[in-house]
């Protein structure tokens, strides 16, 4: 079996370097997207862009918290109570993850329901 510290090192290394190249595929795009509207003469308030708060962070949040909590609980009742996972790590792990996924698709359909009605 492979260290945690190891795979720790290697996923720190490649998300390192993911994220510095990432960063400059942006800001060269971005370097490119300013001149192009130099030569084309534009304003340059365009560049400016404002982030717009979704207002259900808190929604999609709480429910997913709530996904994690009944994950966990599931996961202690098959290690106590069933015999299908011979491993507790393993009904743990797919226990949360699968109640953490479906919680976050929950909260999406609930935030659109909601940015229906306020649409009507």
């Amino acid at each position: 079996m492979v260290p945690f510290g190891a795979v720790l090192i290697l996923l720190i290394i490649f998300g390192s370097i993911t994220t510095v190249i990432l960063g400059l595929v942006y800001l060269r795009n971005k370097n490119k997207e300013r001149m192009l509207i130099m030569e084309k003469e534009i304003d340059p308030e365009m560049l400016k862009t404002e982030l717009k708060p979704s207002g259900y962070i808190s929604l999609k949040v709480g429910v997913f918290l709530i996904g994690l909590a009944v994950g966990i609980i599931v996961g202690a009742l098959l290690v106590n109570y069933t015999f299908i996972f011979p491993d507790e790590q393993v009904s743990y792990f797919s226990s949360i993850f699968l109640f953490g996924g479906l919680s976050l698709i929950l909260s999406n359909f609930i935030g659109k329901s909601k940015k229906d009605a306020v649409k009507k």
